[in-house]
């Protein structure tokens, strides 16, 4: 009997054929003759041509060998040069090699004229200086070229076909000079023996190839067909199981309270009640065991109804108290229950909020795992003098909005848009050949290729430009990426959350933005982004929150009187911020004129005061050190950074270095950040000087192996009395590691991971030690905030105590190898830096 059709019409088991069957076997047979085509058989031709190249060489060298022998004569006096020569002639003539015979030698002299050709006597003594083949190829005077420069060599040019003057093909020949005569001596290969050969090879490995494919084709029947008649029965019986579901559908589709069908321990069905307050598709649901979902708080009694309190666990890992009332059932030959499930008291109903909010942030997961390198076009440019219609040509055929103009020294530096043309050429009339240097839009808006796709559209958005010109870590231009590419950003989660922060008319709105972090973390690390990705989303709101800030205090208190930098410190100025963080920052602003200076203190203090209670209120804590730039101490102008950099280098000790560390990682999060750059040259400029650079490494390293890594005497976990294990002091060796290397090689980076990357590129860590500290602080940043999101979650404030009572087995060994690992490398930094002063 001919089993039913489902409803789609067509049997699931066709579909689960095709992809666990079919899909491997055929993509092993593309894989199969792709590495035949484009490994095997170019690595086979290339491998032909060598040895013909070889074989062309060393018969050049025997008709060489000849003139040398009698040469030998004439030097001996047994012949004359003029009867030696005419011997060479006749012998070199007659040679010949090759499976026809017909494969020869010519003479030709350093000075173009043909000595001796056997198919075109016709040339003999003839000046061949302007003679060139069809391809414009002036042989005669590469040969000489060859020759003079290097003695001898390899010239590939179009020939006649042997002794057909009617046919020309490629040709490759080695030539080599004779130079007591001034003669060149030469021969060659027909580039199309090359490739007849390896056609016939190609058709071997053909015929070859078809009887494996024909051989896995017979066995993949064979194996496809014992699949899919175990497909077929399991469909029978998952169809015997739906015609028994769809009794009940019906009445428990429209049902408040949740229903499930449990056959074998396994839920066969839940009602949409039930699978929206789980967070599970039904395929996901009947994949667990009944005792992952629901665990029973109280015994049963004896009898076919029966009623209990149990606890329920979501997706998300939530439990909540519920009732629930349990009917056997007999379905399909099977026994089962069927379960109904209503809210115990007191449960909370705040998860529904979270449940709508974490499916919302699905759309968030390709921008925050894509690199905005990813999504560069080809690069387009022209020069600096370049006229404005041939600009628009390029631009027109490469299908590209935009084109980069190089200046004379070829580094590019302007760029030239549609917008462009359109406002400054055709609106005004400009004429066609207008140098492109007339009209361009500079400087550069530059964005980084590791930068990610919803930071691109927050800088367009911020600077008012539809075009980024994407360059990497060295600096070099990739390409230009453009608003109609990326802006989509802004319709996903990321994006709205960011143009909800900048629309804020207050620090209250700001904090109820900020509170969705804890959700988009939680979101972010169940579907497997990276860690380093997660923390750049975190930096970019808490950047947002902190600009948005500044523009409500400017509103408030009138333009700045100079220009400034508000600046991130510490973790977020490495782009590392977690769930419990508090403020790190400071303002920088240019030096103003003296009698300026007492108005712009106040300014920038009542701005900075205004913008860490803005902060405090959105949920970022105010720092317990006053590290803030509401502090007038780290509120100053650019000279008196400078002065405290200066001090701080030259009477270092280690406590007040501990103080200070923070200040070692800076990033401008606001304003001019040319200003952070000037002072970070400086910072610099006085590590270069040798006794300075001594003693500052010597105390900060003596200050920084104060954060010994949580390690007891025999290798275990060293816990705090409260039984629970600090993470962040596990974390911090790392960090104050990459910091310290950086410093010392001058690095720009702040990032953690990026500063490694860098030692690693530059050869001061080798890829392994690399490889470790990198995947230490991976793993440790990926539990800290795994550990944070759950207890905001769970209404806790955040923290970095872990339970290692909730720690697998594989994490305890993990974290044991890694704070093992750290101690390996702060011996390192002792060894480096803290030995001597």
């Amino acid at each position: 009997m001919t089993a039913p059709r489902s409803a789609g019409g067509t049997r699931p088991y066709w579909r689960h054929f095709a992809f666990n069957i079919l899909s491997p076997a055929i993509l092993t047979f593309a894989l199969y003759l792709a590495f035949i085509f484009l490994v095997i058989l170019p690595e086979m031709e290339r491998s032909t041509m060598e040895r013909k190249k070889e074989k062309i060489r060393e018969l050049t060298q025997v008709a060489w060998s000849e003139l040398a022998g009698l040469h030998e004569q004439e030097l001996r006096g047994s012949l004359t040069r003029s009867d030696a020569q005419r011997l060479a002639i006749e012998r070199i003539r007659r040679l010949r090699f090759g499976d026809e015979g017909k494969d020869y030698f010519w003479i030709s002299d350093t000075s173009t004229r043909m000595v001796m050709h056997p198919y075109r006597p016709d040339l003999e003594g003839t000046d061949l200086v302007n003679y060139a083949d069809p391809a414009g190829t002036r042989l005669f005077v590469e040969y000489t070229r060859i020759v003079h420069a290097q003695g001898e060599g390899y010239v590939e040019y179009l020939w006649q076909w042997q002794d057909d003057d009617r046919r020309v093909v490629p040709k490759l020949s080695f030539v080599k000079g004779f130079e007591p005569w001034g003669w060149i001596v030469g021969t060659g290969i027909y580039l199309e023996d090359v490739r007849a050969q390896m056609r016939q090879i190609t058709r071997r490995v053909l015929g070859f190839s078809l009887v494996v494919i024909l051989g896995m084709a017979a066995l993949l029947g064979y194996v496809a067909k014992q699949g899919l008649d175990l497909e077929r029965t399991r469909w029978r019986t998952q169809e015997a199981l739906r015609e028994s579901e769809e009794r009940y559908r019906m009445v428990v589709e429209s049902a408040a309270e949740g229903v499930m069908l449990v056959l074998e321990d396994r839920p066969a069905y839940a009602n949409r009640a039930l699978l929206n307050r789980l967070g599970y598709t039904e395929r996901e649901l009947a994949d667990l065991p009944i005792e992952t979902i629901l665990l029973p708080l109280t015994a049963a009694p004896v009898g076919t109804e029966t009623e209990r309190r149990a606890r329920l666990t979501d997706k998300r890992g939530s439990m909540s108290d519920v009732i629930v009332t349990s009917a056997r059932v007999r379905v399909g030959g099977q026994d089962g229950q069927v379960l109904t499930i209503r809210d115990g008291p007191g449960r909370r109903r705040t998860e529904e909020t979270l449940l709508r909010l974490v499916a919302d942030l699905q759309s968030l997961l390709p921008l925050a795992t894509k690199a905005i390198g990813a999504a560069a076009p080809a690069l387009v440019e022209c020069e600096w003098g370049t006229p404005v219609q041939q600009a628009a040509a390029r631009m027109t055929k490469a299908g590209v909005s935009a084109i980069l103009v190089r200046s004379p020294d070829g580094d590019p530096c302007g760029i030239v848009t549609d917008h462009d043309l359109r406002g400054r050429v055709v609106a005004e009339g400009q004429a066609a050949d207008l140098p492109v240097s007339k009209i361009m839009s500079a400087p550069l808006i530059r964005i980084p290729a590791r930068a990610l796709l919803f930071e691109a559209a927050r800088v367009m958005q911020e600077r008012g430009v539809q075009h980024l010109v994407v360059a990497d870590d060295a600096g070099a231009v990739l390409g230009v990426v453009t608003g109609a590419e990326i802006l989509h950003a802004q319709r996903h989660a990321v994006g709205l959350l960011l143009a909800e922060i900048q629309s804020a008319t207050s620090p209250a709105e700001l904090g109820e933005s900020r509170a969705k972090l804890p959700v988009f973390v939680r979101a972010l690390l169940e579907n497997g982004a990276r860690v380093e990705t997660v923390t750049r989303i975190m930096t970019t709101v808490s950047d947002a929150i902190a600009a948005r800030l500044i523009t409500l205090a400017e509103a408030r208190l009138g333009p700045p009187p100079a220009r400034y930098a508000f600046v991130a410190l510490g973790s977020e100025a490495r782009e590392e911020q977690t769930l419990a963080t508090d403020q790190d920052n400071a303002l920088i602003y240019a030096e103003v004129p003296d009698g300026s200076r007492e108005a712009a203190q106040d300014y920038f203090r009542q701005l900075g005061e205004w913008v860490c209670a803005g902060l405090d209120q959105a949920g970022y804590r105010r720092c317990p050190g006053e590290v803030m730039a509401c502090n007038p101490k780290w509120c100053q102008p650019l000279p008196e950074w400078r002065r405290y950099f200066s001090d701080c280098i030259a009477a270092a000790n280690p406590q007040d270095l501990l103080d200070v560390n923070v200040f070692f990682d800076l990033r401008c999060a606001w304003g001019e950040a040319g200003l952070v750059a000037q002072l970070r040259d400086h910072l610099h400029e006085r590590l270069k000087v040798e006794r300075n650079r001594r003693t500052f490494f010597f105390h900060l390293t003596r200050s920084t192996l104060q954060f010994r890594p949580p390690r007891g005497f025999f290798g275990n976990l060293q816990l705090e009395p409260a039984g629970r294990f600090d993470i962040k002091s596990a974390i911090i060796p790392l960090v104050n590691f990459a910091r310290i290397y950086a410093l010392q090689h001058a690095y720009a980076e702040t990032n953690t991971l990026d500063r490694l990357r860098r030692l690693r590129d530059q050869g001061q860590l080798v890829p392994s030690s690399h490889d470790e500290l990198a995947q230490a602080y991976t793993t440790l940043m990926q539990l800290r905030l795994a550990h944070q999101a759950a207890q905001v979650q769970q209404g806790l404030p955040p923290d970095n105590a872990i339970d290692p009572g909730r720690l697998t087995q594989l994490e305890h060994s993990m974290l044991r190898k890694i704070v093992a690992d750290i101690a390996v490398f702060q011996a390192r930094l002792e060894t480096d830096f803290a030995r001597t002063a």
